[in-house]
């Protein structure tokens, strides 16, 4: 079998990752909005779920143009919703930091922000990304501007955001280092940084290949074997299922409330 070349192998393992990411972040989704998770916090991880969710039906779209020719006509359509949705994903996750690092720096004001300020950061990587997204597939596709500058703009606007959440969660764990005594309150703070800062590590790992490879290919011209883009993809694409094993290892609420709804289903 060559694995250089579109087959079975490749559309198994690509059907494989959608069915995990699309279920995966619908039973998150799911989970979220049952009444015991309607905290204000809880609103950004339910918008991220789904931009995750959206990456799935992404990852489907793709495996019907690799499975099929006359289908090409959709690659551009493809590579703008791919590119807006992965955006999305990132910048959901500095949006998610910097709600953190309010609620360490200022717990007090933190407590009383507003829903609308919520409203607000969930809006925010939705209208950035597809900003990007259609704008920069709009001027590759007339060849408004050189594949250079495209990745220039595409790797600024992933860096930047993983920037962010790098530093922010570096002041929150310095200011967190200086605490001796903390509340439940500040336990159960403590915690769920952590666990969206395990988010946001396996977000940077799995984005990491996928960016040294468009510099690789694009500023080096360094050539890359078929089989090696497609694992780079799936890793990209894996991005959006670790979110939902992250919540079910550290969460147990998020657990145990994702296991009644399981049971809920299998019994109907």
């Amino acid at each position: 079998m060559d694995f250089n070349k579109w087959n079975p192998f490749w559309a198994t393992f690509f059907s494989v990752m959608a069915f995990l990411i699309i279920g995966g972040n619908s039973l998150t989704i799911a989970t979220l909005l049952k009444k015991k998770f309607r905290k204000r916090p809880h609103f950004l991880l339910t918008s991220l779920a789904f931009a995750d969710l959206l990456i799935g039906f992404v990852t489907i779209l793709r495996l019907l143009i690799f499975s099929s020719y006359f289908l090409f006509g959709l690659v551009s359509a493809c590579n703008m919703l791919d590119m807006s949705t992965g955006l999305s994903s990132i910048f959901h996750l500095a949006v998610i930091s910097l709600e953190r690092l309010h609620a360490t720096l200022r717990p007090f004001r933190h407590r009383q922000l507003s829903l609308k300020a919520y409203w607000v950061a969930i809006a925010t990587p939705w209208i950035l990304s597809l900003s990007v997204g259609i704008s920069v597939s709009i001027l590759a596709r007339f060849n408004l501007i050189m594949q250079q500058k495209v990745l220039i703009i595409v790797i600024i606007c992933i860096i930047t955001p993983l920037l962010t959440t790098c530093f922010s969660y570096l002041v929150i764990w310095r200011k967190r280092r200086n605490i001796t005594v903390r509340s439940f309150r500040q336990h159960q703070e403590a915690k769920f940084s952590r666990t969206i800062f395990l988010v946001t590590a396996a977000s940077f790992i799995t984005w990491m290949p996928f960016l040294y490879y468009n510099i690789a290919a694009r500023v080096w011209s360094v050539p890359a074997p078929l089989s090696a883009i497609f694992i780079i993809k799936l890793l990209q694409y894996s991005n959006s299922f670790i979110n939902f094993v992250i919540y079910i290892l550290r969460f147990p609420n998020y657990r145990k409330a994702l296991f009644s709804l399981c049971r809920f289903h299998c019994v109907l």
